[in-house]
């Protein structure tokens, strides 16, 4: 009995252990379940908070990408800029929108997020820097302004998820502070030693093909937005054109420390590896937006018409004689408009306005030649291209101290403004011919400028010129040294330039034989906007290899020669010094560089302008390019 009683106890224990530890382990299991559902209910917030994280950053990030595109198109159409902000994301939720460019705008998206986005501009704008070393561009000036774009993203509930902002800067940079500046493709192929002094830049493929015994030496930064190739562009051998070619691994005219580039032996090849040259060459470039030629158009809104400080127009009826209605020359001072102004058209042609132009009996300081002149100009490149015209120039034809001089004496053609007049840190003239093909593609107008070796007038008590640039959107032709005597700041804009030495004779338009065309030593101190004709007519790959014929000319040619320039056994020196910069081909004039029967080169001792270094002697409305770099890129978290 007593056993049995014992045995019973010790089962009943048993289960109360069992039913014991079932309940512990209930708990447990209980415990865990609740831990898990706790941890996972809190991933799922997170997950979810992290995407709405995510999506509001990205809301915000594009409102800001579309912000800032906003802003930089306005610069890259050469605008600023303008407008009030608002008093940050509060003054937009409040209603205060600010005003203009700056103003508070919300972008919606499709997944229902939005941006609620502004600008805001650096009080102290603009500020004058010098690009940094190690950047594109270095050494060179610009003005910079600084702008932060702010965007805030938002869910379908109005709340904030995202703060991003955006600093970015847009820097306008000179054209005239480059030795060499194209929008297009870019070909060397000098014969002698050519040392190209200062910034190199072009926005399309660069070529070197030295011609075999010659070197081209580059001491100042060059920037290549495409390719850079060693050879021709017109043909892939490099036979006959095996010489050296040397870029420097500092910017420095004077301590240069070249690195010879590969040899171009056989076939022309890409060059990929610049890291010899410590960013002083630099490939992949972004290309920069530049001015159009057609924003230096005649009768236009573009700013050259616009703001010059004369417009003189030569005017031609239907058969392209000049209409003498208004003048005895067929120049006419216009407006804006294009229309004439009398008085002023009256003056420059007042008797003491005399100079070298004949036009009848009279001398003025203006006139025009024409294919039935006794004195006609023929340009050989053009009369082989096209024989419009018999191949003679209609051209307005300019004195240009002269011009100086009649506008002393009359302020009215300057609408009263005085010589040293500095609006536009100097004068503009604009030369135009209106006739029945100044727009066509190939036309035989030009503007020919002499008796300009010394931009000042010569009379006493004229006040001085503190700088001059000239504008034509047909070609300039310059007869004689140009801004050799007593230098100022001058340019000379053109579709394209062409050069008539100071031995030139307009009865050499006669002499077929290039050999009786004799050319001697002259010198022009100006910074100049050329077109320069495509080789292959396209820019890329799809202008390469169409022969010798299909060369454009190269940077070497963006002065157009009329002349044999030989003295006995001599080779005389065209001297320039400025600035060469072309904007793309030209529009009225499209002849080719070949055949090569028109002239015989001159030595060029051509080098860069380093006063146009200092922005206070470049010339009177130097174009700028606009570039443009981000600074920072943040995210705020705090909204106000």
């Amino acid at each position: 009995m007593n056993e049995r009683r014992v045995r019973s106890i010790g089962q009943s224990s048993d289960a109360g252990y069992a039913l014991i530890a079932t309940m512990m382990l209930l708990a447990l299991l209980a415990s865990l379940y609740t831990a898990y559902f706790t941890v996972t209910h809190t991933e799922l917030a997170l997950v979810k908070a992290s995407k709405d994280s995510q999506s509001g950053f990205n809301a915000a990030e594009a409102g800001l990408n579309l912000r800032g595109e906003e802003i930089r198109s306005i610069f890259e159409d050469y605008g600023k800029p303008d407008g009030v902000s608002p008093d940050g994301i509060i003054g937009c939720d409040a209603g205060q929108l600010g005003e203009g460019d700056y103003r508070c705008q919300t972008y919606s998206f499709s997944n229902g997020q939005n941006a609620v986005t502004y600008v805001s501009e650096d009080q102290q704008n603009p500020y004058s820097i010098v690009i940094p070393q190690g950047e594109a561009f270095q050494g060179l000036n610009a003005l910079e302004y600084r702008y932060t774009a702010t965007s805030v993203g938002r869910n379908l509930t109005g709340s904030n998820e995202a703060i991003l902002e955006l600093t970015f800067l847009s820097r306008l940079v000179p054209l005239f502070q480059f030795a060499i500046f194209f929008e297009e493709d870019l070909e060397f192929f000098n014969g002698a030693s050519m040392t190209v002094d200062g910034h190199v830049h072009t926005n399309g493929d660069m070529y070197i093909g030295t011609q075999s015994g010659g070197t081209t030496n580059y001491t100042g930064q060059v920037t290549v937005a495409s390719n850079l190739y060693r050879g021709q562009k017109s043909q892939a051998s490099c036979s006959g054109y095996q010489g050296t070619a040397r870029i420097s691994d500092v910017a420095s005219n004077t301590n240069p420390n070249f690195i010879t580039l590969p040899s171009c032996s056989a076939s022309r090849f890409e060059i990929n590896d610049v890291s010899n040259w410590n960013e002083n060459v630099m490939l992949g470039v972004e290309p920069v937006d530049v001015p159009r030629p057609e924003d230096m158009d005649s009768f236009s809104d573009g700013d050259y018409w616009q703001r010059a400080d004369i417009r003189l127009v030569l005017r031609l009826d239907g058969d392209g004689a000049p209409v003498l209605d208004n003048s005895p020359t067929g120049i006419e001072v216009v407006g804006t408009d294009g229309l004439i102004d009398t008085a002023a058209t009256a003056a420059l042609h007042d008797m003491s306005c005399s100079g070298q132009i004949d036009e009848g009996g009279v001398n003025y300081s203006v006139g025009n030649r024409g294919p039935s002149d006794p004195q006609k100009l023929r340009l050989f490149r053009e009369y082989q291209s096209n024989s419009i015209l018999n191949g003679y120039e209609v051209t307005l034809e300019v004195d240009l101290q002269n011009l100086l001089n009649c506008m002393y004496q009359h302020p009215e053609i300057l609408a009263g403004k005085t010589l040293d007049d500095d609006t536009e840190d100097g004068l503009v003239f604009y030369f135009a011919l209106d006739g029945p093909e100044s727009g066509a593609s190939h036309n035989n107008y030009g503007v020919r400028i002499r008796n300009g070796a010394e931009l000042q007038s010569s009379l006493s008590g004229a006040p001085l010129v503190k700088g001059l640039t000239v504008v034509s959107d047909q070609k300039i032709i310059v007869w004689g040294d140009y801004n050799s005597i007593g230098w100022v700041p001058a340019a000379l804009m053109g579709d394209t330039l062409w050069l008539l030495s100071n031995d030139w004779n307009d009865s050499d338009s006669e002499q077929l034989s290039v050999y009786q065309r004799d050319g001697n030593a002259t010198q022009v101190y100006a910074a100049v906007i050329s077109g320069m004709r495509r080789t292959g007519n396209a820019n890329g790959e799809a202008g390469q290899n169409f022969g010798a014929n299909s060369n454009g000319g190269g940077v070497i040619n963006i002065f157009r020669f009329n002349e044999w320039f030989r003295e006995g056994t001599s080779i005389p020196d065209f001297t320039y010094v400025g600035s060469l910069v072309s904007l793309g081909p030209p529009r009225h004039s499209t002849s080719t560089w070949g055949p090569f029967t028109y002239y015989s080169a001159p030595n060029r001792n051509w080098s860069y302008e380093v006063r146009f270094n200092d922005p206070d002697l470049l010339p009177p409305m130097t174009p700028t390019f606009v570039y443009l770099r981000q600074e920072l890129f943040v995210r705020d978290y705090e909204l106000y």
